[in-house]
């Protein structure tokens, strides 16, 4: 290899079907696309101005995903969360999370801890604003709130467990905004983030495991009183 070259990052251009396929999942995920609605293959290649074969392969990983469903009409249908589901999802995240907040308790890096306190403070600031009576942008403080756990999971340093926390989040991420509907929880959140924070620097494993345990089944918690609102019961 040239000497100069070495150190360089080669990047993959993403595939049509990728840039398709990661451009649906974002707006499923952010309720552009909501539960129940249909996509057609030729309404989707009309609107991209590209071919059914890579709308198909972004149909087929989307419903890998669990984010959509085949139709016998043809095309697709985004998913729903039932009550039942999100007991369930809700279970498996939290044993996956308290397990990576353990490993992080031991391998985070000095770095990682200070993008977790740069990412608290822009969450801080938007619930802050608030306060003054600024209306509040619950999609960035949603935002906030992923990066927020996806830094703590990737200090776990374990890509099987990371892949796996993606699969059992995906249905979730899609109702957190909601979640955050209320101010309550809004602040509650960034001040238990700011506990997990003090945990990681001062090591309390234990602490931080019980910590994370309640804050996953109180975003639950809530995700599941708006599907209960939203059902009529």
């Amino acid at each position: 290899m040239t000497a100069g070259l070495m150190g360089e990052l080669v990047t993959t251009p993403k595939t049509i079907a990728e840039q398709v396929y990661n451009l649906l999942r974002s707006r499923i995920l952010e309720q552009q696309i909501k539960p129940g609605e249909r996509l057609l293959e030729i309404a989707v290649c009309e609107s991209l101005n590209v071919s059914r074969t890579p709308v198909r392969e972004a149909f087929r990983l989307l419903q890998q995903d669990g984010l959509v469903e085949r139709i016998p009409q043809g095309g697709v249908r985004v998913t729903g969360l039932s009550l039942e589901e999100l007991k369930e999802i809700s279970a498996l995240r939290t044993v996956l999370e308290v397990y990576a907040v353990e490993l992080a308790c031991d391998l985070i890096e000095e770095e990682e801890i200070e993008k977790l306190e740069q990412i608290l403070s822009q969450a801080a600031a938007l619930v802050s604003a608030e306060a003054e009576g600024k209306s509040i942008d619950v999609a960035e403080l949603s935002r906030l709130n992923t990066v927020f756990h996806d830094t703590i999971c990737s200090a776990a340093r374990s890509a099987y467990l990371n892949k796996i926390l993606e699969i059992v989040r995906l249905p979730i991420l899609r109702f957190r905004p909601f979640s955050l509907g209320d101010r309550e929880h809004r602040l509650r959140g960034v001040t238990e983030h700011r506990q997990m924070v003090t945990m990681l620097r001062q090591r309390d494993k234990n602490g931080l495991k019980e910590l994370t345990a309640k804050h996953v089944g109180d975003v639950s918690t809530a995700i599941a009183r708006m599907l209960a609102s939203n059902q009529g019961t």
